[in-house]
């Protein structure tokens, strides 16, 4: 099924970037936080500063990657891109769907237990374990800037499609040469 040219496509477009952008912005926003509550000299700011994390990407991070991953299929199979046509849109989906897992299986719920452990002004749990996250989600971070520019830039042209051998039973498109014989013999 396509979508029609016009507003329809444009709809599901103008969704999927704005999705997209807005998780982009909130795993930024969300490293920030956990990245200063890291810093913080006091167990009372960290825990503030993770607690502000948590909410932020508890609540976002799931609806908007859910949303792009959705818009995005939606947008790829009712296109001329396809999900298997060229491989940056193959290579998106691929990351994508690991994001969104990664993203609301383990950042988001390491992030809320990192905010529960140290509610209140606790002593936070060990520094190792705090940069830890900090640098999973600076990975998933870089991950979905790449995603971004994989859409601007859409590199690596078409997928070829396998050709079947003649032994099962259909050949292939005609060769060049064989297009111009074929030309020459009209």
């Amino acid at each position: 099924m396509r979508l029609r040219p016009g507003l329809p496509r444009k709809a599901v477009l103008s969704l999927h970037v704005i999705a997209s952008m807005g998780w982009l912005g909130v795993h930024a926003g969300v490293l920030t936080l956990v990245a200063a509550g890291t810093a913080a000299d006091e167990a009372e700011r960290a825990g503030a500063l993770y607690g502000s994390a948590a909410m932020l990407g508890g609540l976002l991070v799931p609806a908007l990657s859910l949303t792009a991953l959705a818009t995005g299929l939606t947008s790829a199979l009712g296109t001329h891109w396809g999900l298997f046509r060229h491989y940056w849109v193959a290579a998106k989906l691929a990351l994508t769907a690991v994001l969104v897992a990664g993203s609301n299986l383990r950042l988001m719920p390491a992030t809320a237990d990192l905010a529960e452990a140290t509610r209140g002004g606790t002593v936070p749990p060990p520094f190792a374990d705090r940069l830890s996250l900090v640098v999973a989600l600076s990975v998933a971070l870089s991950v979905l800037l790449a995603a971004s520019l994989l859409s601007t830039g859409k590199p690596f042209g078409r997928i070829r499609p396998r050709r079947r051998s003649r032994e099962e039973g259909v050949s292939g498109p005609p060769s060049r040469p064989a297009r111009v014989a074929q030309r020459a013999a009209r």
